[in-house]
Order: C-alpha cells, then sequence, then structure tokens
C-alpha cells in the first residue's frame, strides 16, 4: 500500500513539474543560444528540468552540438588562398595566356 502512494506521489510531482515547465517551443531557442552565448542560471535551470521530462529535446541539443562542432572542425580546415593556386611556374601561365590570346585573335 505504502508503494502505491509513493507512485502516486511521484506521479503527481512529475505532472506538477511538466505543467510548470517551458514547453518546446520556448526551450529550442534557448537550446540553441545556450551554444552561442553563456545562458542565465534561470535558462540553464529551465533547460536542465526541461531535458529531464523531454527526450525530443534532449535528442535535439544533441544534434545541434553535433553540427556546431562540425562547423567549427571544417572552419579550421578551410584551405587558405595560397593551396587553391595551380603552382605553375610564371613562365607557364605565360605560355598559356599567349595560346589563350592566340585563339581569340587576340595575338600580336
Amino acid at each position: 500500500m505504502a508503494d502505491t502512494i509513493f507512485k502516486k506521489i511521484k506521479w503527481a510531482l512529475f505532472r506538477w513539474l511538466v505543467l510548470k515547465l517551458p514547453d518546446c517551443k520556448t526551450i529550442t531557442p534557448l537550446l540553441g543560444a545556450s551554444l552561442d552565448r553563456k545562458t542565465t542560471w534561470w535558462e540553464k535551470i529551465s533547460i536542465r528540468t526541461h531535458l529531464l521530462t523531454c527526450k525530443y529535446c534532449d535528442r535535439y541539443l544533441k544534434q545541434i552540438r553535433f553540427l556546431a562542432e562540425a562547423m567549427q572542425a571544417h572552419g579550421k580546415k578551410t584551405p587558405s588562398s595560397d593551396e587553391f593556386s595551380s603552382g605553375l611556374s610564371t613562365e607557364s601561365k605565360a605560355r598559356i595566356k599567349d595560346l589563350l590570346r592566340a585563339k581569340a585573335g587576340l595575338a600580336l
């Protein structure tokens, strides 16, 4: 009997907590903002308690963290302009220019 009373109290507390917490529409912008800026203590509490009750927002947070890490890793690997150069010598570049001019009828 004590076990059933405990379960009822537990579920009543859980229902009360869910009703008092912000909904997913309110939390999802905070999840994105939490990656970009420092959140206030009230936002942290709201996010953490909501994540305890919502597996979908927890999954969403994991996905946006993964995307943020992937974007940061990709940003660090951006090639410099030197890596885009063909590495041709100046003589080769001049020869190519001359050939292109000749084909276009601009040769002197």
